[in-house]
């Protein structure tokens, strides 16, 4: 069971066990957790009801939300267009008090806050009576010793900001773990179309990833928000933008190599000679290393080429030193194994102090598949007990693979199933498991039958901070050994597609475990002594590298007065736009060409209550781009006859035409005309009237309603209809 920590000081309230999900880089990480299950609502400020003609017709209300679809919207949207937007937001918005997770251990009276132990305020945990213990019953016994750590922790609880939200799990050795999950007051939604503003201080929309994400000036806010947005999207297609801590443990027991390389792995993957062999005789390849950053001053580094494009996500600039080492162990790992032709694209996506958060890292992974790079090292990963339902990286992994961009995953450290591990457990990404130099598989390392490879992770030395070396374990340090060996593929041949790829590696595999594929090394560790001499394989494994038209990106599609319209960003100099439509669970059709300087149409062949769903195509010089990413829309007419009146006592009676097809309306109302701080209410699609009560008298409050229909989980609504002014009596 887990507990949560109430919105005021003092409470407790019990919750089923949610995600818990952690980032983790080498082995030994302290992992966080955060809740993606649904919260409570907000209260109202103003008590609220809503009732209609009819008795035992049910409504909801909300508060905070301030506006309708996008076009309505009192708080603007902010179109973000490129990777570096995203990180000045993240960078003007970043808090140094920030926390992974801290760990109250009420017995030995300590707490752990991301990796640093401190004595708990007011010393040791209290005391009990001696004789009256003797006299207890053993389930007394442990009855009171429960209530004692939990109101050592309670006590603790009270020493922190009680403007924050948090989140308290029992862990199974009886210690507590606290995290708070809307520290950053951001959320990230899936979606182009959001219908509300959520009470959000700022809404950014991401135009090539076509999602959203939402800024709050409260903790509370943001909690409140992430309820209706996931009761409105999905649990499965909102984020808060969760912050993590990163923190291996070191081992410094490693002998250094006294050969032409530091990382025993190195040498018994062939890459030592291998170096020494393609030195000078091959094309740039481009690294894209996800990570803490870089200590370029380190010897490994000195006749590497650390691309001009490197960047911090965190700080929004171009800064990648490396203040945690991480990063500067697994880069030098790479370069190790690489010749100097191996260029290395560094993304820093935690600070100094070993901070990320899930938008820092997305955003890092979306600037290096639009750098073209040829692989990409990911030492890190989020634990979740729904990791196989995970989807918030797919639409980057999607558009790597179609690239021919391989991304090498550390498969993870906690010694479970790799599908508990995201984005390891993508089909689409290559997950690395550890061994160590007796060729056994690593006790920490993650394994299951989504293993694609293994690669020395135990007791591997590479670089450090300060010019020095160090040895370390994990699967962080796995990974970047199989990044070098797809790096010796894209030299021989550039345009190898990610299967290409997993086919090669595959063939050059030496089999440590149970004949064949298993559990623990996967296909084994590729060995690539004589990989210059044998070259590529199979040839046929290609992505094209000829001038392909982009797909457009649909931005949105939504109801407006007259139909549905259909909105998308422009491709570069396209001549023209096919739309395509499908009716329900149809097949798609054309149904309307346009300009190339269009970048928006509205269907009005369409009928109330009907689904659509609509994609796009660019053409240029005759060639046509594939089609773009599809978004549906149920077609709702505005409502019509639309009334306000006044009655005695703070009542607002409104009264609509009824229509067919449709679930329900929603009413908003609000003291001003933009609808900031508008209350919504919901009300039965079988009514045509419905009274508000509670509303102050001799106020002015403005109105209006909107159709809404429910399908396939999903809440479809009608434009708004025009907005009424009242005086209540």
């Amino acid at each position: 069971m887990k507990k949560q920590w109430n919105d005021r000081p003092g409470g407790w309230r019990k919750s089923g066990l949610a995600v818990a999900m952690s980032l983790l880089l080498g082995a030994g990480s302290l992992l966080g957790n955060v809740s993606a299950a649904p919260v409570l609502a907000a209260s109202v400020d103003e008590a609220q009801t809503a009732e209609t003609d009819g008795a035992g017709t049910s409504s909801t209300v909300s508060s905070g939300e301030s506006s309708a679809d996008s076009g309505d919207m009192s708080v603007d949207v902010q179109e973000i267009t490129d990777s570096q937007e995203m990180s000045e937001i993240i960078s003007d918005t970043w808090d140094e008090d920030y926390f992974g997770s801290m760990v109250v251990d009420t017995e030995a009276g300590e707490v752990k806050i991301d990796g640093e132990t401190e004595t708990l305020p007011d010393g040791a945990p209290g005391e009990t009576d001696n004789t009256q213990a003797e006299s207890n019953t053993e389930e007394d016994g442990d009855q009171e010793t429960a209530k004692e750590s939990e109101q050592i922790l309670e006590d603790y609880m009270d020493t922190l900001p009680e403007d924050n939200i948090y989140d308290v799990e029992e862990t199974d050795d009886g210690q507590y773990e606290i995290t708070a999950p809307f520290q950053t007051k951001r959320l990230i939604v899936e979606t182009s179309e959001l219908q509300e503003d959520y009470g959000a201080e700022d809404i950014y929309y991401n135009t090539e990833l076509g999602e959203t994400i939402l800024q709050f000036e409260t903790e509370e806010e943001t909690k409140a928000a992430f309820e209706a947005l996931c009761e409105q999207y999905g649990e499965e297609k909102c984020y808060p933008d969760q912050v993590y801590y990163v923190d291996d443990i070191l081992t410094d027991d490693a002998a250094l190599s006294s050969g032409a390389c530091y990382s025993w792995g190195v040498a018994y993957m062939g890459m030592n000679t291998l170096k020494a062999q393609a030195e000078g005789k091959y094309g740039a390849v481009t690294v894209a290393i996800l990570d803490t950053g870089i200590d370029k001053s380190n010897f490994m580094f000195q006749s590497r080429n650390i691309s001009s494009k490197s960047y911090n996500f965190i700080d929004n600039n171009k800064n990648v030193t490396d203040n945690h080492g991480h990063g500067t162990h697994v880069a030098g790992i790479i370069a190790d194994a690489t010749p100097s032709n191996v260029r290395f694209l560094i993304l820093k996506i935690s600070n100094s102090s070993g901070y990320s958060s899930l938008l820092t890292i997305k955003t890092a992974l979306q600037y290096a598949v639009n750098q073209n790079v040829s692989v990409v090292n990911m030492s890190l990963g989020f634990v979740a007990a729904n990791a196989m339902s995970v989807t918030y990286l797919n639409s980057l992994i999607n558009k790597a693979y179609r690239k021919g961009i391989a991304i090498c995953t550390a498969a993870g450290n906690n010694g479970v199933d790799v599908s508990f591990c995201y984005p390891a457990c993508n089909s689409k990404t290559l997950a690395v498991a550890a061994f160590g130099p007796n060729e056994r598989a690593a006790s920490y390392s993650n394994h299951g039958s989504r293993i694609d490879f293994s690669a020395p992770g135990s007791e591997v030395v590479s670089a450090a901070a300060g010019g020095l070396l160090v040895g370390m374990s994990g699967t962080s340090m796995s990974a970047p050994h199989i990044t070098a060996a797809v790096a010796y593929l894209k030299m021989l041949q550039p345009n190898l597609s990610v299967q290409g790829v997993y086919n090669e590696l595959r063939a050059r595999s030496k089999d440590l475990g149970a004949a064949g594929k298993d559990i623990y090394f996967g296909w084994g560790c590729p060995i690539l002594t004589n990989l210059l001499t044998t070259g590529i394989l199979d040839r046929t494994n290609v992505v094209s590298t000829g001038n392909s038209l982009q797909a457009p990106v649909l931005k949105k599609v939504k109801n407006v007065s007259g139909g549905i319209r259909i909105a998308w960003k422009k491709v570069k100099k396209a001549d023209k736009y096919i739309i395509y439509r499908k009716k329900g669970n149809g097949s798609f059709k054309k149904i309307k060409t346009v300009s190339g300087k269009k970048k928006s149409w509205t269907d009005t062949s369409v009928t109330q209550g009907r689904k659509y769903t609509y994609a796009v195509k660019a053409v240029r010089n005759k060639k046509t781009s594939s089609r773009s990413s599809s978004k549906t829309a149920v077609w709702l007419r505005q409502p019509k006859k639309v009334k306000v009146r006044s009655k005695k006592g703070g009542r607002l009676i409104v009264t609509w035409a009824k229509q067919s097809g449709v679930s329900g309306y929603q009413i908003r109302y609000s003291r001003t005309k933009n609808m900031k701080n508008a209350v919504t209410v919901t009300v039965s699609g079988k009514k045509a009237r419905a009274v508000l009560r509670g509303l102050k008298k001799k106020k002015v409050y403005y109105c209006r309603i909107r159709a809404v229909r429910t399908a396939g989980g999903t809440r479809y609504a009608s434009s708004w209809s025009a907005v009424k002014k009242i005086k209540i009596k």
